[in-house]
């Protein structure tokens, strides 16, 4: 039987054996579409999305990490910046003390103001040298190194430090040899480090003498040693394992001590860069010894 097209009810659908990549139509007015999309094209479009989505994560987690890099460096500055005040602020109160004595203000006045001028730029110092420790964790530290006397620095910390030992209790003695000492690094980043580790051992050192000490690495010729000792609270073998991480401290509950837990942070960054290390063996309510080995100056390095 035929429609008035001549065509039979059957022969109105085409079919798509009869016409290959076609779908027909009924009465034979076309097709749905050409050739389904090539599986490969669709591969490579996932592929493309798939790449760009990592991308996007990586880049997210990029800036999560700039974020906590930023927050973690204000807490340094925090630290850093706020411990220097307390020698400037003892010493201002100490010429305060004397306003009711003319003759003895004006004889100690120099000093005074001299050693609140030191202080000072000490924290200038130490504000720049923070700015170095801020390129560190970003690979751009660039530290300037030179023979820097260990003895002489040594001492001179020692000295600023004394006022704050003798408030807590505890004698300072220092031990350095009769010959010279020298390391190759960078003076103010010394500085910091035997400020640092000297001002815990008067913190945690429970008014104990400290020692510290300057001598030539006997079993490494190319080495010399800084090493601080307290007779204080100790740290357990646990806590040594953490205390150089940014924000650790080993201050259990109940114990009432300043700081955000970046000092010693602060000090592996810096005896790091410049090529050093350091080590700490502790006791628990024997004390602790913390010792910096620095690369020694030697003729050899001066050639370099």
């Amino acid at each position: 039987m035929s429609n008035q097209n001549g065509r039979t009810p059957d022969a109105a659908w085409t079919s798509a054996e009869d016409q290959p990549g076609q779908a027909a139509l009924p009465d034979g007015k076309g097709s749905l579409s050409e050739d389904p999309p090539d599986v490969h094209s669709l591969r490579r479009q996932l592929l493309e999305l798939t790449t760009a989505n990592a991308k996007l994560s990586h880049e997210n987690t990029s800036l999560r990490e700039a974020i906590m890099a930023r927050d973690a460096f204000l807490a340094v500055a925090a630290h850093e910046l706020r411990n220097p005040m307390t020698p400037i602020r003892g010493r201002v109160q100490l010429l305060q003390r004397s306003g009711d004595d003319k003759d003895a203000l004006v004889a100690r006045m120099d000093k005074g103001l001299e050693r609140v001028e030191g202080l000072i730029e000490q924290y200038i110092k130490r504000a720049t040298t923070l700015l170095e420790v801020s390129r560190a964790t970003t690979g751009q530290l660039h530290l300037d190194l030179v023979a820097v006397d260990l003895c002489a620095l040594v001492q001179e910390v020692a000295q600023g430090l004394a006022p704050i030992a003798d408030h807590a209790g505890s004698i300072l003695e220092v031990r350095v040899p009769s010959g010279a000492v020298t390391c190759h690094g960078d003076r103010l980043a010394v500085e910091q480090v035997v400020d640092n580790l000297l001002s815990n051992a008067i913190k945690y050192g429970a008014g104990q003498p400290i020692v510290v000490s300057v001598a030539e690495a006997p079993d490494l010729p190319n080495a010399s040693l800084i090493q601080i000792k307290d007779h204080g609270v100790g740290i357990s073998a646990e806590d040594q394992a953490r205390i150089f991480a940014r924000f650790e401290r080993a201050v259990r509950p109940g114990e009432h001590h300043g700081g955000f837990g970046v000092g010693l942070w602060v000090v592996s960054q810096l005896v790091q860069a410049m090529n050093g290390t350091i080590h700490v063996a502790s006791i628990p309510g024997q004390g602790s010894t913390f010792t910096v080995c620095l690369p020694r100056h030697d003729q050899t390095v001066q050639e370099s």
